[in-house]
């Protein structure tokens, strides 16, 4: 997954509200919100953020960023969460969709995703991947994982053989599928935990630069009033993530749900990789503009892209609202 409040929403009279996006069946304002795996619902809902007054908030979960970009390009969706590679794919396919907050990782070095192999594996380094079958979810932050470690190392994406995955388990490794893989939580932990995952390397800074995204369709920010659900929106998901840093315990209760492991487990994964909204400034653009960069020498997009372009700043200071407050 506090004051103060919003302070968006007081300034819109009760009938504009009214005639927010909604079902026809239903005519409360209703923002639709794409999740993966429950992950942001159960920080909102565990701060006792996700039952707006003035609103309603229609979860969708969908398994990766590209899946999310997708929905709300054609419309059934107005903001959705992801890390950030997938806009990386968007922007250059032209997508019609912005980034309005980001979070990022609080302790460097940590991250929910890493390189992994078996634990046992004879691979010992990046080096060592050379000629090797790695396994990653394309269009994802995986593949960002990777094609930053080949680049360190000195190799490139035809010094290996790149295994696209939809799903991702040990499984890919125990089936002799993939020699590496990129695993996230709480598939890494577990794996750790267990003796049957040996880390090559975490993801997050200074790998890869450890952000969320809060993607807002053009669509919905061009509609005053569905921007000023996401207006209010962004102020919760940023309270959410801070409460969860402050009341670890009580949030791991419902992250356990989402991930399906046990609360002392969910407990371990939040207090390792901690989080919080910022402001977007010109270090996350420029953290931005070297992913894109990096897929662009990797021949991975055609373009050159202006990273700048991606971002719509219109909520910043509601960020920096919350985070000085106490």
């Amino acid at each position: 997954m506090i004051s103060p409040r919003p302070i968006i929403l007081a300034l819109i009279p009760a009938a504009l509200l009214a005639a927010c996006h909604g079902s026809k069946q239903d005519a409360e304002p209703t923002l639709r919100v794409a999740d993966q795996l429950h992950t942001l619902q159960s920080a909102v809902n565990a701060a006792g953020e996700g039952q707006p007054k003035d609103y309603r908030i229609q979860w969708s979960n969908f398994l990766g960023g590209p899946a999310v970009v997708a929905a709300e390009t054609g419309g059934s969706v107005d903001l959705g969460w992801m890390a950030e590679t997938p806009m990386v794919f968007a922007q250059a396919a032209g997508s019609p969709v912005r980034v309005v907050a980001v979070s990022k990782g609080l302790k460097p070095g940590t991250s929910n995703i890493a390189l992994v192999v078996g634990a046992h594996s004879s691979i010992h380094s990046v080096a060592d991947l050379k000629g090797k079958r790695i396994g990653y979810a394309p269009g994802t932050i995986s593949q960002y994982l990777v094609a930053r470690l080949l680049d360190q190392a000195g190799l490139t994406f035809k010094d290996i053989t790149p295994v696209k995955l939809s799903g991702i388990s040990t499984a890919v490794l125990d089936s002799g599928t993939v020699d590496a893989f990129t695993a996230a939580e709480p598939m890494l932990t577990q794996g750790i935990d267990a003796g049957k995952l040996r880390v090559l390397a975490y993801g997050g800074a200074p790998i890869t630069p450890g952000y969320g995204y809060l993607v807002a369709s053009e669509a919905a920010l061009a509609d005053p009033k569905r921007a000023a659900l996401i207006a209010d929106f962004v102020q919760r998901a940023a309270r959410s993530v801070k409460w969860q840093r402050e009341n670890v315990d009580k949030a791991a209760q419902f992250s356990a749900k989402a991930y399906n492991v046990t609360p002392q487990l969910a407990g371990q994964i939040l207090r390792r990789t901690p989080i919080g909204y910022t402001a977007i400034d010109a270090s996350i653009v420029a953290g931005h503009q070297q992913e894109a960069d990096l897929f662009h020498k990797f021949g991975l997009i055609r373009q050159r892209l202006d990273a700048s372009k991606l971002f719509d700043h219109r909520f910043d200071k509601l960020i920096g609202t919350v985070e000085t407050s106490r």
